[in-house]
């Protein structure tokens, strides 16, 4: 007798038993799959040998929709079945998102002096919101929604009249010796099946609202609820769920357009999809409470295995005050804890005389906040400001979600018509909105985005210019004095598609730098580069002062930023970035984008990223024989090799040689930790690049991504042997 295992769509295996269905591992939304095939979520999870998985950004074992399924539904507890470490860690992330954190102190939330009536007591109200146990004679405890179950030293589990065992890469489901089913317990992904590009690039609203999903994280039909605020063409995102970067690129949204995050709260269906956007490219901005970060860190820091520090350097963290506005983007923001499970945050935004408010996760239950003061579980202040949501904004997102968590569907069909105009309802399913009583759901897509009319500011035209110039890696750190020297420098000029920016053969006369729009770069009838907002294109040849190299076409409408020649050699003289950039075309002429491509462990790098790493490399011709590291001594240098070999020896001994492709490096969480693990030698005439190890980690701390990737890397598998028996 075979078992039948089906691989889901978004990650793990289902292992179809005749006592019930097991599942090996959790990716983020995986219970949408198992409702689809099965109709239910199984009740027995298997921890895979990796919990996050770092070149998705993503938990592996991500148990609390699960959970919640099977005790809040199915009034059961899940088995999760694991190592004692394992375990552990996945029981603490359980908690952190059901109960909430053990401690909170809200009091440097919130102005100093304040009345301290004002400050809700959400432990108060989280109690009275927490789920009685299955006996209903107490408050739930996480005992009474996860049993964990330890493989112990024989690595063999009952599971009803069967047995799960497990070796160091395989779950096998066996009857005594026969083997029913083997299940891999590494877990993959399906290819990218994102479309290519055939949209025009997004051109972001003034201000405005785009929603990649509105559904609930139950609803296998439909998106999460997430979505991007738009202030000054500028974007932010909000509570992002799982894939929202890969959803960004379909719709041909730039990422770069989006440095900024809102993380409302620690559910998965909001949390999830944040460690992905720290991890696409440059550091972000992440805004939220302390209190709430505190839980983040605890959800987070055991699965990625980080410490505290490295784990807080992956992006700047922002903490918000209560009752203090903020600007982002140059919008005007206020902030207020809603009522929840967890701690949550909703917030209103002000910008050019419109607004905007979004509830997130909320209770809003007048009635329900009267019985909540009359317990004395909150004071008159808290009831007030729950029976009193700000209905007056512009655009009002409000959830409407299943109650006693979310929103009763009925108080939003008794809001004013007015009010019913102007609101959308998120975190449902379209089936649960109800016909006819003027209540609508939020549209998603990108062509669906919803625009806010606004009186552009005075000073719109030079942001954006000047948003520009700090998104190209080279200029962000100039000072302001360059920065207006930048605008009475650049000119403004408009390409159609297949219009040509720039010929090769011809002379480099103009400097470019993308506002909007994409174009690609040909030579000999090859695309080899894309190009779109935040890039620059056109300086090689005019520091080098040779003929243009390529052909760079406009795919789209395009709106650039130019500087000719001499305006743009004056603007860089004298200043880091001519030397940088000198060295960014050399490398470039040598041709170190194909040498990307060729680099295993770098390939996936961003143009951005790429061309930051064209910066800090300096090539060297090696004669065979000479050493260019030794084992022992301090590191100083990272190694790329361009051709040629270089053998790495340890005591003098071989362990293997490296060609073309190969990076020679280790990456520590602490960069002056180590040295050379092996003596570096070329084993013939070679050529490499040397990266300075503190310039490098310069550009892992902009690349937090790039740097948890690296971190799990081993050497051996960085290295492109000449001898695949070796080493």
């Amino acid at each position: 007798m075979s078992l039948e295992v089906i691989r889901l769509t978004r990650g793990g295996y289902i292992v179809k038993t005749p006592f019930g269905s097991l599942q090996v591992g959790a990716p983020p939304e995986t219970i949408k799959d198992s409702m689809s095939l099965l109709g239910e979520v199984p009740d027995t999870f298997v921890i895979p040998n990796k919990i996050f998985s770092v070149e998705r950004g993503v938990s592996l074992a991500d148990f609390e929709f699960p959970t919640y399924f099977n005790f809040f539904i199915k009034r059961r507890p899940i088995r999760l079945i694991g190592y004692d470490h394992q375990l552990k860690t996945c029981q603490h992330v359980v908690r952190e998102a059901l109960l909430g954190p053990e401690i909170i102190n809200l009091t440097r939330e919130y102005p100093y002096g304040i009345n301290r009536d004002l400050i809700p007591n959400l432990r108060a109200e989280m109690e009275y919101l927490r789920a009685d146990s299955l006996s209903g004679k107490r408050k739930a405890e996480l005992s009474d929604m996860v049993i964990p179950v330890s493989w112990g030293p024989n690595n063999r589990v009952p599971f009803g009249n069967i047995a799960l065992e497990r070796t160091k890469d395989l779950l096998k489901v066996v009857n005594g010796k026969e083997i029913l089913a083997e299940v891999p317990l590494d877990i993959t992904f399906g290819e990218n099946t994102s479309s290519e590009k055939t949209n025009k690039p997004f051109e972001p609203p003034l201000f405005g609202l785009t929603v990649i999903g509105s559904g609930s994280g139950f609803d296998a039909k439909e998106l999460t609820s997430g979505f991007i605020l738009w202030i000054n063409k500028r974007g932010i995102l909000i509570d992002p769920p799982v894939d929202s970067t890969k959803w960004l690129k379909a719709m041909d949204i730039n990422p770069r357009l989006i440095d900024d995050c809102i993380l409302s709260h620690c559910h998965a269906d909001h949390d999830s999809g944040i460690l992905q956007k720290l991890l696409e490219e440059k550091k972000i901005n992440l805004y939220t409470t302390e209190t709430i970060m505190e839980s983040f860190i605890r959800k987070y820091q055991p699965l990625t295995g980080l410490n505290r520090n490295s784990f807080m350097n992956l992006f700047n963290f922002h903490p918000i005050n209560l009752q203090v506005p903020i600007r982002i983007n140059g919008g005007e923001f206020r902030f207020f804890y809603t009522l929840h499970s967890i701690p949550t945050i909703g917030f209103e935004v002000y910008f050019q005389g419109k607004s905007f408010v979004n509830s997130s996760d909320s209770m809003y239950d007048p009635e329900f906040c009267k019985k909540l003061y009359e317990r004395g579980d909150i004071n008159r202040f808290r009831m007030i400001e729950l029976q009193n949501f700000p209905w007056h904004h512009t655009v009002i997102f409000h959830e409407a979600g299943m109650p006693p968590l979310h929103t009763p569907m009925q108080n939003l069909i008794n809001l004013p018509e007015s009010v019913k105009k102007r609101l959308y309802l998120m975190h449902l399913s379209d089936s649960k909105v109800p016909q006819n009583v003027g209540l609508k759901k939020a549209p998603d897509g990108r062509e669906s985005s919803i625009v806010i009319p606004v009186v552009p500011p005075p000073t719109n035209e030079a942001l954006e210019y000047l948003d520009v110039l700090s998104h190209i890696d080279l200029f962000s750190d100039m000072s302001i004095d360059k920065a207006r020297e930048f605008l009475t420098l650049v000119k403004v000029e408009h390409f159609k598609p297949e219009e040509y920016l720039i010929r090769e053969g011809a002379v480099g006369d103009r400097f470019f730098m993308i506002v909007s729009g994409r174009a690609r770069v040909e030579r000999d009838g090859k695309v080899f580069k894309v190009y779109s907002n935040n890039d620059y294109i056109g300086e090689t040849s005019m520091i080098l002062n040779k003929p243009r190299n390529a052909n760079v076409i406009a795919e789209t409408d395009m709106r650039v930023l130019s500087m000719d020649k001499y305006d743009f050699l004056y603007f860089i003289r004298g200043t880091e970035v001519a030397r940088r950039m000198k060295v960014v075309a050399m490398n470039r002429e040598y041709d170190t984008w194909k040498l990307f491509d060729d680099t295993p462990i770098l390939k996936s790098l961003t143009s951005t990223q790429r061309t930051h790493l064209q910066g800090i490399m300096s090539r060297e011709i090696v004669e065979k024989d000479s050493i260019i590291a030794y084992q022992g001594r301090v590191r100083s240098k990272f190694f790329l090799v361009d051709s040629g070999s270089i053998s790495l020896l340890r005591e003098n001994k071989e362990v293997v040689t490296g060609k073309r492709g190969s990076f020679l490096f280790k990456i520590y969480g602490d960069m002056r930790r180590g040295g050379y693990r092996f003596t570096y030698k070329a084993a013939e005439d070679s050529v490499v690049y040397t990266i300075d190890v503190y310039e490098f980690y310069h550009f892992l701390e902009k690349n937090p991504g790039v740097f948890l990737s690296l971190k799990e890397v081993r050497l051996r598998d960085s290295i492109i042997s000449i001898d695949k028996n070796k080493g």
